[in-house]
């Protein structure tokens, strides 16, 4: 991979990823209570960031 590291670095936006508060699932809904991201590396291993829920809305946490 090339480019400055900086420029290379992943990202989340600051808009929601995700809305809403329920999951339609065949006849079913199920109540959300947590929404991730999961990024997977070139390694093989799985990091999990959590989105934190705002104004109804997921959205990506301060870091």
């Amino acid at each position: 991979m090339g480019g400055d590291p900086a420029e290379d670095v992943l990202v989340l936006p600051p808009i929601p990823l995700a809305t809403g508060r329920v999951l339609r699932e065949d006849d079913r809904t199920l109540e959300v209570t947590a929404v991730e991201v999961v990024v997977s590396t070139a390694d093989g291993t799985q990091h999990r960031i959590a989105l934190v829920p705002r104004h109804g809305a997921w959205w990506a946490p301060d870091r």
